[in-house]
């Protein structure tokens, strides 16, 4: 090996990310420490020059190369637990992205992240969406829309429409509580909500093409903060009393506000959102809320509570 190979061979194993002492590499290369020693003096020198993305370290006997811009361990922590929480890939998935958001870290940092999500991981259940592959679909998706491509595919409707043969122009695609959604316009419906995992058959469009305004293209960020759970329905403005904690629905109902404060510390909360998104948090809170307007829902609230309570007569 020449010398001119050692040294590259030395900033490789730098790079790695591994504190390393010049014993250690002088072993592996048979040399001597003091060779080593100039092996580092020549790197520490080069990217001195160089500037390049990379920290050079010297700590006791130890030398290390550290990205500038390597992920702080508690950012990579954080999006690790809230994938794992949000049981929306599959394992193998998961375990991909792990394995790459791990590689971001240095050694230590990684295995201690690592040992943080292990506990976790353990008891790993992914939704009914997570046994297919979604990566692969969400980067299609993210290029029809990119591209503009009008598509035609089979649904599986979560309702009594069943199965369906459909066209329409993918326009954006979010996530929210435990599924990605794809937000197709069409002719018919200018903002219709598709499930990721629900689709098959899918090819581009060569008969139909859709071509929308893309001034008016949806805020999708807007479209998501109306949505709870449920997308359906007209949105609704509405106002309701609250008996528990107002921070449960400010959270739970983006852009919510409270309007008035009653003595016995409930309070009065005004709310955006889709019909049936709405009636999903309204019931999910029983005896701790009542509606207030407008009355087309308040009706809707009681006729629901109603046909819940036949069912115990």
């Amino acid at each position: 090996m020449t010398n001119t190979e050692r040294v590259i061979n030395v900033l490789l194993d730098l790079l790695h990310g591994e504190a390393m002492t010049a014993e250690t590499l002088a072993a592996k290369y048979q040399v001597t420490s003091r060779t080593i020693q100039r092996d580092l003096k020549s790197l520490r020198d080069l990217l001195a020059k160089n500037d390049p993305d990379y920290t050079y370290r010297h700590e006791g006997r130890h030398y290390q190369l550290t990205p500038t811009n390597q992920l702080q361990p508690a950012a990579v922590l954080a999006i690790l637990k809230i994938l794992i929480g949000s049981r929306a890939l599959g394992r193998s998935e998961l375990d991909l992205m792990m394995t790459d958001l791990l590689a971001l870290l240095a050694p230590d940092a990684r295995d201690q992240t690592k040992k943080l999500c292990l506990a976790t991981l353990n008891q790993y259940l992914p939704v009914g969406a997570g046994q297919q592959d979604l990566l692969p679909r969400i980067q299609q998706f993210a290029d029809w829309i990119a591209t503009r491509t009008t598509l035609t595919f089979t649904y599986q409707h979560g309702t009594s429409l069943g199965i369906q043969d459909e066209s329409g122009l993918p326009i954006g695609l979010y996530f929210d509580n435990f599924y990605f959604y794809v937000i197709m316009y069409s002719d018919k419906n200018p903002h219709r909500i598709y499930r990721l995992d629900r689709f098959s058959n899918l090819q581009a469009s060569t008969a139909d093409k859709f071509k929308l305004d893309y001034q008016r293209k949806i805020d999708e960020g807007r479209f998501n903060n109306k949505t709870y759970l449920l997308h359906g329905g007209n949105e609704v403005t509405y106002q309701f009393r609250y008996w528990a904690l107002p921070q449960t629905a400010l959270d739970r109902l983006p852009h919510s506000r409270i309007v008035s404060y009653y003595p016995d510390n409930s309070v009065l909360i005004e709310a955006d959102s889709f019909e049936q998104g709405a009636l999903m948090w309204i019931l999910s809170q029983a005896e701790h809320l009542q509606v207030i307007a407008p009355p087309s829902l308040i009706e809707q609230v009681k006729s629901l509570y109603r046909s819940a309570l036949a069912r115990y007569q």
